[in-house]
């Protein structure tokens, strides 16, 4: 049976599972899951049965099965308004996504229907900065360990990653996070006074704020205060879209181009691209990696940067597991420090601490920082262990103190979270 649809609308049906409204013209989408109303034979009888009554010249709907997946065949006029609508939009961070509102898609069946965005193949389909990553059901294609007993590797694992991130070892991780502690020279550990006072998981046991002085020393480094600058641009819930202008964004580049220029990021950059973790620049992963904003609640109202080093509330704290913020927030009235858990003393440049705090009316109940150091040695660590160990324990060595950090990616390569994890 053939049924015509409107060139304006598109009906699609994906592995049988759910009905999407694709194109470039669609004022929302409408999702049916039920798919008994789409039959051989007899037009559907549907909620969308005004959207597939005959309408000549238009698309043709071939259907198959009641269960299979029904083609979408097109004219070169319908490709040709499809493919200017997926113009100027981006599979970063959207792999794998059935998105009905965008107007191009991201994921395995785009091809089918001629709506994949520009840069599908080239983010999607190849194994570039994805080495090691974890599997994702998702995903077009893998690039991991695993991929050839599934036979579903991207077309170029073995080009890009030559077994990468499967040869990283422990020791590599320990040797390679010992050295970025080394080489690190903008810690401010020294200049802190800090008051833990009382321990344990339940109570207000710190009458004072763990920040006893901070001199504006400490916040005027050449690393510190970009990151500050940055800090101040993002809104905490997670219900409402982050928004950035040209001055935040400026301020975001200043940031990167001065982390960047430490021998800290510069080790890390060396290390990611011997082990074929990484391709092309270390700054342009930075940049994607943990500044792409994406949904939590609200469309484009989180990143991982805003997660990890600003903190999110959604009910409780999310995230915030930077040490400069936590001092602001405190600073300012805003945080309340209740009680230490546990802490790690990194020589005289440093310390971990797992806390309890309360945030704006928020609570915190586990959480977890580096105090002290700066934030590229967090920011590289937390990179290294991201493409290294995605999702699980990273093992870590400062001054020669064992300890991991925690990954967890969101949207295939994107930041979720990351925080040291004290055993």
């Amino acid at each position: 049976m053939t049924e015509h649809l409107p060139l304006s609308l598109l009906l699609t049906m994906y592995k049988g599972e759910m009905i999407r409204e694709s194109g470039v013209q669609l004022p929302h989408l409408n999702y049916m899951k039920n798919l008994s109303c789409i039959s051989p034979g007899t037009p559907p009888t549907c909620r969308h049965e005004a959207v597939v009554r005959s309408y000549k010249g238009g698309w043709e709907s071939h259907h198959f099965t009641t269960t299979r997946a029904t083609m979408i065949t097109t004219t070169p006029l319908v490709l040709l308004l499809l493919s200017a609508g997926a113009l100027g939009q981006s599979c970063v961070g959207r792999c794998g996504v059935n998105d009905g509102v965008s107007s191009c898609q991201c994921n395995s069946v785009c091809s089918n229907f001629g709506d994949c965005c520009g840069d599908y193949e080239a983010v999607c389909l190849s194994c570039k900065d994805r080495c090691g990553e974890s599997y994702l059901q998702s995903k077009p294609c893998q690039c991991n360990d695993k991929c050839g007993s599934y036979s579903n590797c991207c077309k170029d694992y073995d080009e890009v990653c030559g077994g990468g991130g499967q040869g990283v070892t422990d020791d590599d991780l320990h040797t390679i996070t010992e050295e970025m502690f080394t080489a690190e020279v903008n810690s401010v550990y020294d200049q802190l006074t800090l008051d833990f006072q009382g321990k344990g998981n339940s109570g207000d046991l710190a009458p004072g704020p763990l920040f006893v002085s901070v001199p504006e020393s400490a916040l005027s480094g050449p690393t510190i205060a970009p990151l500050m600058k940055v800090q101040d641009n993002y809104i905490p819930s997670v219900s409402q879209a982050e928004e950035q202008d040209a001055t935040e964004i400026a301020e975001q580049n200043a940031f990167l181009d001065a982390i960047m220029n430490t021998e800290v990021m510069k080790l890390a950059e060396t290390f990611l691209h011997s082990k074929n973790l990484l391709t092309g620049s270390l700054r342009d992963k930075l940049d994607e990696m943990w500044f792409t904003l994406y949904k939590r609640k609200h469309d484009q109202s989180s990143s991982g940067f805003e997660h990890v080093f600003v903190g999110e509330q959604d009910g409780g704290v999310s995230g915030f597991h930077n040490w400069v913020n936590f001092q602001k927030e405190e600073a300012e009235g805003d945080l309340n420090y209740f009680s230490w858990m546990d802490s790690i003393k990194l020589g005289t440049k440093g310390e971990l601490l797992m806390n309890r705090y309360n945030w704006e009316g928020h609570m915190k109940n586990i959480g977890s920082m580096f105090i002290g150091t700066s934030p590229e040695l967090e920011m590289a660590t937390y990179t290294v262990c991201f493409l290294a160990r995605p999702d699980s324990l990273c093992p870590v060595q400062m001054s020669n103190q064992q300890f991991h950090v925690q990954t967890w990616t969101i949207f295939g390569n994107l930041v979720g979270s990351a925080y040291p994890d004290i055993p």
